[in-house]
Parts: structure tokens; sequence; C-alpha cells
């Protein structure tokens, strides 16, 4: 039975799976139904079951971002071999650069994240517990998955039959899963505005109302996208010359807040399977 504290939280879990056909064939550079990576994420407890949560995807395991997704920024683990022999020619697929040190560069942006799609900030919404699930997919083409191996000269149906070898099994786990930004409830309302500012950790998910707009808690509050310290704004901030925020002035706005990052646990369902796809010939 789980703890007290941990029936206070947010329980998420991640299923990883791959697509039709699960299989690479070294003679089809450009299959018509290339790889793809889906990863499903359902609820599976909540001190509110009835509710949909909505998370933000930038910056976690579920990043899409186009050029520095959750496999760039090492959240998702790159696809490693599941039997490796000393023979093997490609015990791991690099998904991101090879032997440097990826420092993922916060920048500032537009107040309201729902305005950053051009940079990647996407957001899913998850059905209540016990209603389904929501998916967030990755395309993983021969292309993609050989990019980083080989010489630049090398055509891709030669890296293909160098580095590929029929009957070897690769499994995708991932390797972060923290979550930025969370909320109860979906986005729908074309009126909301989704504020970075996230509450503390010692703010219980289960309050009563105003409890989270106090001075106190307006002191606390965390920003977990910019990395901005809510009582040292300056002109690094969102918005130039910004002051804390008033939690019950911007709310009465239509600005979400984040709800605390501690409140909320994402695990993997399939955990030391993940997604699995097999070379063929």
């Amino acid at each position: 039975m789980a703890s007290t504290q941990e029936s206070q939280k947010v329980q998420l879990s991640l299923n990883l799976s791959t697509v039709p056909p699960y299989t690479i064939s070294i003679h089809d550079a450009y299959p018509s139904k290339p790889l793809k990576l889906i990863a499903s994420i359902r609820q599976t407890a909540s001190p509110f079951p009835d509710r949909p949560v909505t998370i933000l995807t930038k910056y976690s395991c579920l990043d899409t971002s186009q050029g520095d997704d959750a496999f760039f920024i090492r959240a998702m683990a790159s696809p490693q071999i599941t039997s490796p022999s000393p023979n093997c020619p490609a015990p791991e697929l690099p998904l991101r650069p090879v032997g440097k040190h990826v420092t993922t560069i916060r920048v500032s942006g537009h107040p309201n994240l729902l305005k950053r799609g051009d940079d990647g900030f996407t957001f899913v919404t998850i059905p209540p517990v016990g209603q389904g699930s929501a998916d967030v997919d990755f395309d993983l083409p021969p292309s993609r998955l050989l990019e980083r191996l080989g010489d630049e000269n090398e055509s891709l149906e030669d890296k293909m039959s160098r580095f590929l070898r029929p009957g070897d099994t690769y499994r995708i786990v991932p390797s972060d899963l923290n979550i930025r930004w969370w909320a109860f409830g979906s986005l729908e309302n074309p009126n909301t505005k989704v504020s970075r500012w996230t509450f503390p950790n010692d703010l219980p998910l289960v309050r009563e109302p105003g409890d989270d707009e106090t001075d106190e808690v307006a002191r606390k509050l965390k920003d977990l996208v910019d990395l901005h310290d809510v009582n040292h704004l300056n002109s690094r901030s969102a918005v130039e010359g910004e002051e804390r925020p008033v939690v019950r002035k911007m709310r009465q706005e239509g600005w979400v807040f984040g709800e605390p990052e501690a409140g909320l646990k994402m695990t993997v369902e399939n955990e030391g399977k993940g997604g699995e796809f097999t070379i063929v010939g």
C-alpha cells in the first residue's frame, strides 16, 4: 500500500514502445514507414483522480524539440544493443554528440509559455486515472539512427551495411524522468496563460483556497524553466523590469502556475525493456 506521502502525489506511468514494423532492414535505407518510438503516459494515482494533468515536455525525456530533443539533451538514452559482444560494430546508435558535454542553454522568452511553441515548448494533457493515456512520438528513420556513425562522405546504405548486424536488438530507455512544469486540468481555455513559475515543494497538492496566494508562497516560487530567482529578478528576466508575481492578481488575469515539482512522480512501466527494435536482413 502506498504511503500517505506518496498517496498525495500524482503518479504517472511511462511506457515506451515502437510501432510497426518493429524492425530495421539493412537493405531499406528509406522505408515508407520509418521506425517510431511511442512514449505513452497515463495517470495511475492522484489525490484528485478525476482530474487530468498537463505537463510541459520541454527539457524532459518527452521533449520533441527540433534539433535538441530528449535524445540530444540526454534525457532519453540512445539505443543500446541488448546483447553486446566484442565484435559488435555498433553497441550504441548515438543520437547526441559523441565525446562532447552537452549544455542545455536556457533562454528567457515570452512570459506566457504557450507563446513559445516555436522554441519547442509543447504541452501534453494526460487523462484522469483509468481514462486512458497520452502519446508522444519520436521519428527514428535510419538516417537519424546512423547520422553520427561512420564518415561524413559515407552513404547511408554503406553505413547500414557496416554498422547494423541482422539479429541484433536495440533498446531505448529514459535517463531522466523529471518534469519541469505541470498543473491540474487542461489548457483548452483560449484565455489561459501559462506562467513559468512553480509553487514550492513544501506546498501540498491538497490545500485550502488561498493557501497558495500568500506573500510567503510568492517568495518561494521556483522557476524551473528559465532558472530565474523570484527574489532577484533583473533585466535577464523574461520581462524587462519584472517584479515578484502576485498569485491572486495573476490568476484573475488567467495565469496558471505550475504545481510543486515534488508533487508529481513518473516511473517507467516497462523498465528494463523499453522501446525495442531488431535489425533484419
